[in-house]
């Protein structure tokens, strides 16, 4: 029978064994993250099913994102408008208009979408007057490496950044999406639901895994320093 060599077993078994302890310890820590964002996630479920409350004077984007609040006061600038699409009805635009509140502060609502044909403000009935407005405290995290930059000179934006958004409207960075209103007419809200990725579960599966074939690895490898 074939002998092992104590003398060249050492190496692979101090390696094998830190690598899979690093790697093991990753698994874990993703399950950890996993029970955090799932808290976050029953944390913003529960604020969504609140009845509104008037908008907060101070704002968290994190504690307050999915809030329902609103508002009085009347739109008053130039819309935004970022480019999206909604079943069945294709591509289109969101209306993102300044609008300042009785109390004087200027922040961003997320009116609603329209078709293409509908983006000019001339095809829809303005909104004019002292208005209500009902919606949920919206900090959309749209943006990856992909995203184009703003055009400026449109006005269309390609990920709703309320930073970005806010900037060029001249508002506080603070965005409600409105509430569908129930009309027919242009733009049209949306439901809102609570959609934060939750992928801790597959990274943990990931680490896990390859704590796995790296212990066979290290097995292999230790089988081979046999003599």
């Amino acid at each position: 029978m074939p002998s092992f060599s104590r003398k060249g077993l050492p190496g692979p078994i101090i390696v094998g064994l830190g690598g899979l302890s690093v790697l093991l310890s990753l698994g874990f820590w993703q399950l950890e993250r996993l029970d955090w964002k799932r808290g976050i996630i029953t944390e913003a479920e529960r604020r969504l099913a609140m009845p509104p409350v008037p908008l907060p004077v101070d704002l968290d984007p994190e504690s307050d994102d999915y809030l329902p609040v609103f508002v009085a006061g009347r739109f008053a600038g130039d819309e935004l408008y970022h480019l999206t699409s909604q079943k069945p009805k294709g591509p289109g635009f969101d209306i993102i208009a300044p609008f300042e509140t009785d109390s004087g502060r200027r922040i961003l609502v997320e009116r609603g979408y329209v078709p293409q044909d509908k983006r000019d403000p001339a095809t829809r009935t303005a909104p004019g007057g002292s208005q209500r407005i009902e919606g949920f405290l919206r900090w959309p995290d749209d943006v990856n490496r992909f995203t184009p930059d703003p055009d400026t000179a449109k006005r269309i934006w390609y990920a709703r950044n309320v930073p970005s958004l806010s900037g060029a409207a001249g508002t506080e960075p603070v965005m409600i999406v409105q509430a569908p209103t129930g009309a027919g007419d242009y733009p049209r809200g949306r439901a809102v639901a609570v959609r934060i990725r939750n992928n801790h579960l597959q990274y943990a599966l990931t680490w896990f895994g390859t704590a796995m074939i790296w212990l066979v690895m290290t097995v292999f490898w230790a089988y081979r320093q046999r003599t």
